[in-house]
């Protein structure tokens, strides 16, 4: 009875067909979040397959919570008002991660840093993911059992409607696996990808509310900060500490976050704002003071060494070393990341690059190759 009535009071939901479009979006918005989150996360953690695992088992704790909890409050007040305004908090929430989120995770490593002697990047990584991403997946999990209720009239139905629901999410699941893979993070990066999504999540509340004529003040409040989130996340990067007069470069390709900072006395390469550094470019002629230079011994130790091949290519570090201490050695570098190796010919990282032939596969996203003879 309830149910009906609430199909009498909105009239958006006497069709079915608006419940799926939310289904849709729903599941759509809970995968972009999952690939959002691992690049979120992978410039501080890395992105490893333990990263992975606390992002996936963390989101799938949430979804099932979600998912208890919602068809406990669809049986006890089946008000469609409340679950869209759960989808509108989840919405904003989204939004809001390319703002806050890599300043949450920054205060959690530094709280966690003198507290916690093993294991660091797996504690931080699975207390930001929880505070990050578990509230927001949690709202979205009370949305299957929820859009169910209202959307079965009858037993006889209650399959069909069922596996159409779950159709509908699968679908949507599938585009947000892909479309922040290969479209969004490498065209607009990690930020906008978040808002992107959000925003299309948006649209469902905003739309039914406006329908429905109530909650406006809600929808102009969650508008308003959907908006400012879009203003202000693009202003600093994931090393928002850093001095901006050194960060020559910073972006995403498909595989990697890329950070180029220009230092009094190289130029480097990162994929992590935390530690590590992928390339370096000496600003003068001689050793880095790396492990790069430890594997300068090898061609020594062997018996011939007229040719090296390098996989992992990077800005050319390994290579313009050889270049430099064997003359006459013909090199041939691969790298997967086609950007870092445009990188190395756009950006000071290598003033060695201009020699060398870069070729690409036609296959995908295939290894970029150098060579030098």
């Amino acid at each position: 009875m309830a149910k009906a009535d609430a199909k009498r009071e909105r009239p958006i939901l006497r069709s079915k067909i608006f419940l799926y479009v939310t289904e849709f979006f729903s599941g759509m918005a809970v995968m972009a979040a999952e690939l959002g989150a691992s690049r979120l996360l992978a410039p501080y953690f890395s992105s490893s397959q333990i990263v992975w695992t606390i992002i996936i088992g963390t989101i799938m704790i949430a979804l099932a919570l979600g998912a208890v909890f919602g068809g406990r409050w669809a049986d006890r007040d089946p008000n469609p008002d409340k679950l869209y305004f759960r989808i509108l908090v989840a919405a904003v929430w989204i939004a809001l991660i390319p703002l806050v989120g890599k300043y949450l995770i920054i205060a959690v490593s530094g709280l966690l840093i003198v507290t916690v002697s093993t294991n660091f990047l797996v504690v931080a990584a699975f207390v930001s993911c929880m505070i990050i991403f578990v509230p927001p997946l949690f709202l979205l999990g009370t949305v299957t059992p929820g859009l169910n209720k209202f959307a079965t009239d009858s037993l006889d139905d209650n399959a069909s409607v069922v596996g159409r629901l779950s159709a509908c999410n699968t679908v949507g699941s599938i585009l947000g696996t892909f479309l922040p893979t290969f479209v969004t993070i490498p065209a607009v990066g990690t930020f906008v990808t978040f808002l992107i999504f959000s925003g299309l999540l948006l649209c469902l509340p905003v739309v039914y509310f406006l329908a429905a004529r109530v909650r406006r003040v809600a929808c102009a409040v969650a508008a308003v900060i959907f908006v400012a989130s879009g203003v202000f996340s693009p202003m600093t990067g994931f090393a928002f500490w850093e001095n901006r007069s050194t960060i020559a470069y910073e972006g995403e390709s498909i595989y990697n976050y890329l950070q180029v900072k220009n230092l009094s006395d190289r130029t480097i390469l990162s994929t992590n704002v935390l530690f590590g550094v992928q390339s370096v470019t000496m600003k003068r002629p001689g050793l880095t003071g790396m492990y790069y230079d430890t594997a300068l011994a090898a061609p020594a130790l062997a018996d011939k060494a007229d040719s090296a091949l390098i996989l992992g290519m990077g800005t050319g570090t390994y290579a313009r070393q050889l270049r430099q201490y064997y003359p006459d050695m013909a090199i041939t570098g691969v790298e997967i990341d086609g950007k870092i190796t445009r990188l190395a010919g756009s950006t000071s990282t290598s003033r060695a690059t201009s020699t060398c032939r870069r070729t690409t596969g036609a296959r995908g996203s295939p290894p970029a190759t150098t060579r030098t003879t």
